[in-house]
């Protein structure tokens, strides 16, 4: 009898440290599952980095953000790797740059469709460039005369208008603007040229006019740096952010800069003021370059490609744009991008490939063999004509 209790309680002994060694393994399990997961994450980070240090400057897919701090391991599902961005179909060569991402990772306005999107940042600056289309197609007829009389060409083109929108978070100190002269020492280049120059992260072609001695005073960097004319609207923007229109003469020249007056911009028309457009008159189908502010550390630098000037500032608005002002325009209008190409002048085949966020006017032309032949007997080639200025976040 004591034998058969003894055996009983040795039974149930063995039963007891069984179960107890069952639930201490538990916890491993977990932790198991975090490491691995954490080690897929860190491959995930680490092929990001190699791309960060490929490229001019760094770019963070907001897919693979979201997906890294939302798909976190579960006890009875297996933790799987992180979705990254799909590559787009535009960035499969070495010549593609890789801050291009992914047109379903950004969020748009409605109505509008992404056709191209980069991201970049650097040094507390961050960018997001969206290509769009947006509005219907125009169907515009296009016939040039020689100096004889003789027709040239004449095209009826159909295209879809789009607006290159960079939307830009950083500190006012980021802002500038600077001259061909200053940059370059000439008085006149172009927007690529100047915004390498300077180190820009973006820049956009400035101020209409092939010299500063026009209407006003010029501020650039907190300096009265012309004092040649007297008493035209610039736009006046301040080292906290704030945006102001006014009279600058030069008796209160140096009153606007003791009060924080940072740079002063000639511009064409605002079309944007307080969230509302202002001037929808223009409608031409001309190339267009607005600078906009959205709030005291965001800003918008928008290239329209032949959009209606009331579409355009509909866009605008939908992005946030509390003020906005037209500057150079046409054929000037040009927007660069650090890591990106931004080529000009290539064969017109080529331009529906280019890795960069705009189209030069001209270089439409060229697309549809507007721009004739040159001496050699080959296709003219387009590029955006010489700049006074750049207004550029770096």
């Amino acid at each position: 009898m004591t034998r058969k209790l003894f055996a009983l309680l040795l039974a149930c002994l063995l039963i007891f440290m069984s179960f107890t060694a069952c639930g201490s393994k538990t916890p491993e399990a977990d932790t198991t599952a975090a490491e691995n997961t954490s080690a897929e994450e860190t491959e995930v980070n680490a092929q990001t980095s190699v791309e960060e240090t490929n490229s001019e400057a760094v770019f963070e897919s907001a897919e693979e953000s979201t997906a890294q701090n939302t798909q976190k391991p579960t006890a009875d599902k297996p933790a799987s790797k992180p979705a990254t961005t799909a590559k787009s179909n535009n960035s499969g060569s070495a010549s593609k740059g890789k801050l291009e991402v992914s047109t379903g990772s950004v969020k748009s306005i409605t109505g509008a469709k992404v056709l191209r999107a980069w991201k970049l940042n650097s040094n507390g600056v961050n960018i997001e460039i969206h290509r769009i289309a947006y509005g219907s197609q125009i169907t515009q007829a296009f016939k040039k005369a020689n100096a004889d009389g003789a027709i040239d060409y004449d095209k009826t083109v159909t295209y879809q208008p789009v607006v290159n929108i960079a939307i830009i978070t950083c500190s006012p100190e980021h802002i500038g603007v600077a001259s061909s002269q200053q940059l370059l020492g000439t008085n006149v280049g172009k927007v690529e040229d100047m915004g390498r120059k300077s180190g820009a992260l973006i820049a956009i072609n400035g101020e209409a006019g092939s010299t500063y001695k026009k209407g006003a005073p010029t501020i650039r960097s907190g300096s009265v740096v012309s004092t040649d004319g007297n008493g035209q609207k610039r736009l006046l923007i301040y080292r906290n952010g704030t945006w102001k229109v006014d009279t600058l003469t030069n008796e209160n020249c140096k009153s606007y800069i003791s009060q924080g007056a940072y740079n002063s911009l000639r511009y064409q028309w605002q079309v944007i003021a307080n969230g509302k457009a202002t001037n929808e008159h223009d409608t031409y189908y001309h190339n267009r370059t607005v600078f906009a502010q959205i709030s005291e550390n965001k800003y918008i630098m928008a290239v329209g490609e032949f959009m209606p000037l009331d579409n355009m500032m509909k866009v605008l608005i939908a992005y946030g744009a509390r003020n906005a002002f037209l500057l150079n325009g046409g054929n000037c209008s040009s927007m660069y991008v650090k890591g990106i190409g931004n080529t000009t002048g290539t064969k017109a085949t080529q331009l529906k490939d280019l890795n960069k966020p705009c189209v030069i006017e001209s270089e439409f032309f060229a697309a549809n063999g507007m721009l004739g032949l040159n001496s050699a007997g080959k296709q003219k080639l387009g590029g955006p004509c010489n700049e006074l200025d750049i207004v550029y976040v770096k």
